[in-house]
């Protein structure tokens, strides 16, 4: 049987588990090889995460796509992507991936609908000019540099997904009970993307988390 591998694209401000969601998705699949990374610069000493802008997080996507392919000649390669993940993957229209899952993606990235969000958040520091600092629930301090907010401007995820649509078998797993992403006109999509909805929130977490799981063993077959 060919080797058949799954890479992950984790979401916004978390390390490459994305807060134990991708390392718990990965356990259920040890026949297949899974390889997870950081898009952030984590820095363990000071609890920091750095954020890289989208554009270099799409360039680190596709080195470690070629290197799976140099290793890995004959495998068959798909995506599972959360939240922000799913648009970073779009963005980097990566080549030769069978199917691709995109779990509670996002579909308005703008910094109209984010920004308030972070900025309540306590200890929050906003410079678009230079380095914003957000604090997360859980302790972590993220920064997020001017470059990541000049460039999801011209970012459109609708757009992205319709189009990299063209080239993957893509499937979208939305959350009914999402907490982070808003509802969005799903009509817009790319008819050929399939479209399941089921309970859950962001992180698809407690008794919700077994549903993701056989969901995404149906999909992949």
């Amino acid at each position: 049987m060919d080797q058949h591998i799954l890479i992950y694209s984790h979401g916004f401000g978390v390390r490459k588990d994305d807060n134990g969601l991708l390392d718990d998705i990965a356990s259920h699949f040890p026949e297949f090889k899974s390889i997870l990374f950081d898009y952030n610069k984590f820095d363990e000493t000071q609890n920091t995460l750095t954020i890289e802008p989208l554009s270099v997080q799409a360039n680190m996507l596709n080195n470690v796509i070629e290197k799976a392919k140099v290793d890995y000649p004959a495998a068959r390669i798909d995506l599972i992507c959360h939240s922000q993940g799913a648009t970073v993957v779009a963005l980097a229209k990566s080549k030769g991936i069978t199917k691709t899952i995109f779990l509670a993606p996002a579909f308005d990235i703008s910094i109209e609908r984010r920004l308030p969000r972070y900025a309540k958040k306590p200890g929050a520091e906003i410079n678009l000019e230079g380095i914003s600092k957000v604090p997360s629930s859980n302790g972590l301090i993220r920064f997020i540099p001017a470059e990541y907010w000049s460039e999801i401007k011209d970012i459109n995820p609708f757009d992205l997904y319709n189009s990299f649509a063209e080239q993957t078998e893509l499937i979208i797993v939305k959350a009914n009970q999402d907490q982070v992403v808003p509802s969005a006109d799903l009509t817009k999509l790319n008819p050929k993307i399939k479209v399941i909805s089921i309970d859950g929130n962001h992180g698809f977490s407690g008794a919700d988390r077994s549903k993701l799981i056989q969901t995404i063993k149906d999909i992949l077959g």
